[in-house]
């Protein structure tokens, strides 16, 4: 089955456009690392983030070298790698979680010290290795730090005609709404998305993001405080983002780029890869729900450049939300789009959904290559 043909038929049929009535179809993205990457390559892969030479970590300060040191490793010249990164959050999520298993000198503070300073050098070391978008204060949107490429032109334009192919002026929302869910840290999604909206208009407006801001940092424009559902799409951060921050007042979205200093006294919330995640922190549980229902909702589901790795358990049992059941699958289709070959990505798909590919269950699309080049592919259809 062609994918971008299929796709581009699915959006033609379910279009509010030309049509007396046409009933709200959910169109969900699902994001994982080769998103970003597809968009910019300089966008480092999810291993490349938690990999620190001895030199990039042990000028950060004094905690976590004594926080290793303590735990019997050898610290001097200390390359920390992803497996050895994931241990160490690991050992951290234990102490918290179970008080009888610290060393003796180790409490619930000094704990969340060390957390707090792994989570400050993955902010500074994807600020020395990605590409930032900034808000400009004068345009109070994102900005793109190059002129955009062909494919990343590409990737806009389809973003941009999804969003145009929903309606929900007679309070009533009807056509294509596209979501976006993403295990990524970064802002290429919101910058992509704010540059979809009008030159006066910002994507906080008409999109939720799981939990509402007291503050929003990042321009003139204010998030929503309550959506109304004719307009609204979602984007949902389900390992947290660099720019969502705790307060004691609730949370807060500030994307202006902060010194280590300040990441280290209070970091964003995002998740740390370990051998076994915690999603026990407030965020996380206030965006599963979301992320569940909205899945429950949608008819198309869309997974980019996520590889759907064993480790991220809990992950691949939301995604299974999408269609629990072989009678939920009826009628629903996965577009999965990566670089590896056609049959890798069955095999991942029906690790999760065991029932896709039967009759009258879950319909599963691959597609091996860039997203650009599928983006590109669905335009011609559409056009």
């Amino acid at each position: 089955m062609d994918s971008p043909r299929t796709f581009a038929s699915l959006i033609n049929q379910h279009s509010f456009k030309g049509k007396k009535t046409a009933p709200l179809c959910n169109f969900s993205f699902f994001l994982g690392a080769g998103f970003p990457k597809s968009w910019d390559e300089r966008f480092p892969l999810e291993n490349q983030l938690f990999e620190f030479k001895y030199k990039e970590w042990n000028p950060s300060g004094q905690a976590l070298e004594q926080f290793l040191t303590l735990n019997n490793y050898q610290v001097h010249g200390l390359d920390i790698t992803c497996e050895l990164f994931k241990d160490i959050v690991y050992q951290i999520g234990m102490m918290k979680k179970y008080a009888v298993v610290r060393s003796r000198y180790l409490d619930e503070q000094n704990i969340a010290i060390v957390e707090n300073e792994l989570k400050a050098l993955i902010v500074e070391k994807f600020k020395n290795m990605a590409p930032s978008y900034p808000v400009n204060p004068d345009l109070d949107k994102f900005c793109f730090d190059t002129q955009l490429s062909d494919d990343q032109q590409t990737i806009l334009q389809l973003f941009s005609r999804l969003l145009r192919d929903a309606d929900g002026s007679e309070s009533l929302p009807e056509g294509v709404r596209p979501h976006f869910i993403t295990t990524n840290y970064d802002a290429t999604i919101e910058a992509i998305l704010d540059n979809c909206a009008g030159p006066d208009e910002s994507f906080l407006r008409h999109t939720y993001r799981g939990i509402t801001p007291r503050q929003c940092c990042c321009g003139k424009n204010r998030a929503t405080a309550i959506h109304d559902h004719g307009f609204v799409n979602n984007l949902l951060k389900v390992n947290g983002g660099f720019e969502i921050y705790e307060t004691p007042l609730g949370y807060e979205f500030d994307y202006r780029e902060k010194d280590f200093r300040s990441l280290k006294l209070n970091p964003p919330q995002i998740m740390l890869p370990s051998h076994e995640q915690d999603y026990q922190q407030k965020y996380f549980q206030a965006i599963f729900p979301k992320v569940i229902r909205l899945l429950h909702e949608s008819t198309v589901l869309v997974i980019v450049g996520y590889s759907l790795p064993e480790e991220d358990a809990l992950v691949r049992l939301i995604l299974k939300q999408f269609a629990e059941d072989r009678s939920d699958g009826y009628n629903k289709v996965v577009f999965y789009i990566d670089l590896a070959i056609d049959d890798t990505q069955i095999h991942r798909i029906n690790k999760i959904f065991h029932h896709s590919g039967e009759r009258r269950c879950l319909t599963v699309i691959p597609y091996t290559g860039k997203f650009s080049a599928w983006a590109r592919a669905v335009l011609e259809h559409l056009s």
